[in-house]
């Protein structure tokens, strides 16, 4: 690696660890969910907080391309957005539980609450494609692999501390506004990732180079999804999303009585065996993948899906819901690193930000 690799790469693998902290609090299987329930919203309720964490973290990514089509240096512009965007629609979550709470109807807050989440999902879509076309753009194709996965194992260890964290508060200090000064907390320590991340050099690029047309995107779009390669790697990934939407819906099993009972406090330290399990699956796969092609851990991803699904359908209580997060946790991992850089390297022509898009 080069010294500026090198530097960017521990800024990365630092800024990460900060996000990773403050995603702990804000993680949508377990603390939105268990806030969503502290207000009575049940099965459907909790159905749409899925369908809305799908639905707008994809859907604007269109505008991102727009947004962020030039081939010029792309820092700037994705630290403002962060700083303008991201980081209030976190805040928003703390503001809704500390203001609202006790002064407004349970409808009303769960209204609310998933509006404030719509935002931040929305906020995050837009931005996400060319966040992580600017990653890839730091680190050539050879290590990756290898840097993302340290990166990602960063995030990881981070939210599982985070996590024990957060469980331990509600343990001591139940009760739905320690959620909200955790929300506050979380919004905070977010700030001070994305400024960690403002450090970054971006690397050399053409500032005379003519951003892309509506036009030419929509070409590159055709190029992308008429690439058989592409298409079948996208239909895999299309099928072991949709037989796997169910983060959420592990917390209300085992807090059911039926299953364990388990109490909040509990299910949020359960939480974090996923967040263990991917910090040391993504840099066993990361690593894997530079070696022998990031194929392998989508593989593993998808076996460790079925076995994650047969252990929710068989077990019971706070055994299996430690299972249960350790398997999430994996298949995580094999998103995070092999679904991530198999994205990057099937795009079969010159505006990766177009192909991640597609994808």
């Amino acid at each position: 690696m080069t010294p500026t690799e090198k530097r960017n790469a521990l800024l990365c693998i630092v800024g990460e660890a900060c996000w990773g902290l403050q995603s702990a609090f804000i993680v949508p299987m377990t603390m939105i969910t268990l806030v969503l329930r502290h207000y009575g919203a049940g099965a459907r309720t909790i159905g749409t907080m899925m369908a809305i964490e799908s639905c707008f973290l994809v859907l604007p990514q269109i505008v991102g391309l727009l947004w962020f089509r030039t081939h010029g240096a792309r820092k700037k512009p994705l630290i403002i957005w962060h700083l303008l965007t991201v980081i209030p629609a976190i805040a928003m979550y703390g503001i809704v539980v500390l203001t609202l709470d006790g002064h407004a109807s349970p409808a009303t807050i769960r209204v609310l609450f998933l509006l404030s989440f719509a935002v931040l999902m929305t906020s995050i879509g837009v931005v996400l494609g060319a966040w992580m076309d600017w990653i890839a753009r730091l680190f050539h194709k050879g290590i990756r692999g290898s840097i993302m996965g340290w990166v990602s194992f960063a995030t990881s260890a981070a939210s599982a501390l985070g996590g024990l964290l957060a469980g331990r508060i509600l343990q001591n200090f139940p009760g739905v506004q320690t959620y909200g000064w955790l929300f506050i907390t979380a919004s905070i320590i977010a700030a001070l990732a994305i400024l960690l991340f403002g450090l970054i050099v971006d690397p050399p690029l053409n500032p005379a180079a003519r951003p892309p047309s509506l036009q030419d995107l929509l070409a590159r779009f055709r190029i992308s999804l008429g690439n058989r390669n592409f298409r079948d790697f996208l239909a895999g990934r299309l099928l072991a999303a949709f037989g796997f939407s169910i983060g959420p819906f592990v917390a209300v099993h085992f807090q059911s009585a039926a299953h364990g009972g388990l109490p909040d406090g509990t299910l949020v330290l359960c939480g974090t065996a996923a967040t263990c399990a991917a910090a040391l699956t993504n840099i066993i796969l990361g690593r894997i993948g530079d070696k022998r092609g990031h194929r392998i851990g989508i593989v593993v991803g998808v076996v460790v899906q079925v076995l994650t699904l047969i252990f929710l359908l068989a077990g019971h209580g706070l055994p299996a819901c430690i299972l249960a997060y350790l398997g999430l946790g994996i298949c995580g991992a094999a998103g995070t690193v092999s679904h991530t850089n198999m994205l990057f390297e099937t795009c079969p022509h010159d505006h990766r930000l177009a192909h991640i898009t597609a994808g």
